[in-house]
């Protein structure tokens, strides 16, 4: 496991895109370009913001294909000017054949970053999986280096669960409210026998350390799920499914149980689900949160990605901000954080079209677009 956990190459990618500043300020930029940097695809983002204003992109570097099994790495880019310029990539887990996948970031209040993904042997179909193993690095130089990896899967899978897991995608979070201040929180997901899947939370007390399973969501079948906190220190689990919208769980005792869990109708995907992004914007009075959700708005197709704010702890949620390259453009999986000075950050797959399935016109590659709040407000 020594090139899993210990090798970081740096490599120049051949091309990187062109900055782009549209009307409003928005800055559009294309860090991960499919067919770049030796890998055929790039999926699956991951985005944090470090204490120092770093971004960090993180994704899944496939190198045969656009499939979700085969040789992929866990890859990096930062940014160190907001997102107009990108330092070299770097390959922060590979093992050969072994899919290394579904990095996931967490920024600890002393500056740390946690990365948590996903590891399993290499199999040719999806009906061959056995088991996927969680593995967790950290970096403490704003992520130009990162230290061995470890397997906490024994702390983060239950004995009846199937051996077939997954984490995010997208990113963690710190609770900054009581109760439970300072705890770190995962979203998952899990399955069992005879039993469709059902997304749950990951907890730490100890700044990554040690983790334990919390709460599982109620509602069944629920898959690849995101949280944030709301303005009254409740959790919110918002998870992809099959039934066209999203699945929304409460947690009101810092992710131990689950409050209530059900569809959400405002919130639509298409048929078959689909990877989102949550974020707590800010907190306001009268212990409201103001969010933000990013994903594919359209019934059957992943396109015509928006971003849609909520100012009442998720009750409502506006209309939104499109960031899709156009009609019939692809908008895939999606990440969203925030800068200091208030702007949005996005990390999605994009793509010419969503009708070219798993190649490059599809998977064009993973777009940077950082967004003044008042063009999404405005939405």
């Amino acid at each position: 496991m020594s090139q899993l956990s210990r090798r970081q190459v740096l490599v120049g990618l051949s091309s990187a895109g062109i900055t782009t500043l549209l009307a409003g300020g928005r800055v559009v930029r294309d860090p991960f370009l499919s067919g770049d940097g030796g890998y055929n695809c790039y999926r699956t983002p991951g985005l944090a913001i470090s204490k120092l204003g770093t971004v960090l992109a993180f994704c899944g570097g496939r190198v045969d294909n656009c499939r979700d099994e085969g040789n992929i790495d866990v890859v990096l880019r930062r940014s160190s000017d907001g997102g107009r310029n990108w330092g070299p990539l770097q390959v922060i887990a590979n093992d050969g054949p072994n899919p290394c996948k579904i990095p996931l970031p967490v920024v600890l209040v002393n500056g740390r970053i946690l990365l948590l993904w996903l590891w399993n042997a290499s199999v040719q179909r999806e009906a061959d999986r056995g088991k996927r193993f969680v593995r967790i690095s950290h970096s403490d130089d704003d992520g130009r280096s990162w230290a061995p990896s470890r397997d906490i899967t024994a702390q983060v899978r239950l004995p009846d669960w199937k051996p077939w897991y997954g984490i995010g995608p997208g990113h963690g979070i710190v609770k900054q409210l009581e109760p439970a201040a300072g705890r770190i929180v995962v979203p998952a997901r899990h399955g069992l026998p005879g039993r469709g899947s059902a997304s749950h939370l990951l907890l730490s007390d100890d700044g990554g350390s040690n983790w334990r399973v919390g709460a599982v969501a109620g509602f069944s079948p629920s898959s690849e799920s995101t949280v944030a906190e709301l303005g009254d220190g409740s959790l919110m689990l918002n998870s992809r499914s099959n039934g066209g919208q999203r699945i929304v769980s409460i947690s009101r005792d810092g992710g131990l149980s689950m409050a209530s869990s059900g569809p959400e109708p405002q919130l639509i995907e298409p048929h078959n689900g689909c990877q989102a992004s949550l974020l707590t914007y800010g907190f306001g009075p009268g212990q409201q949160a103001t969010l933000l959700f990013s994903n594919p708005v359209d019934p059957s197709q992943r396109t015509n990605g928006r971003i849609r704010l909520s100012s009442d702890n998720g009750r409502s949620w506006s209309r939104g901000f499109g960031y899709g390259k156009g009609p019939g453009s692809f908008s895939g999986y999606s990440d969203l954080a925030r800068f200091d000075n208030g702007d949005v950050a996005l990390l999605v797959e994009s793509g010419a079209s969503f009708r070219k399935a798993r190649d490059n016109q599809r998977h064009g590659g993973i777009a940077f677009q950082r967004i003044p709040i008042d063009l999404i407000r405005a939405g």
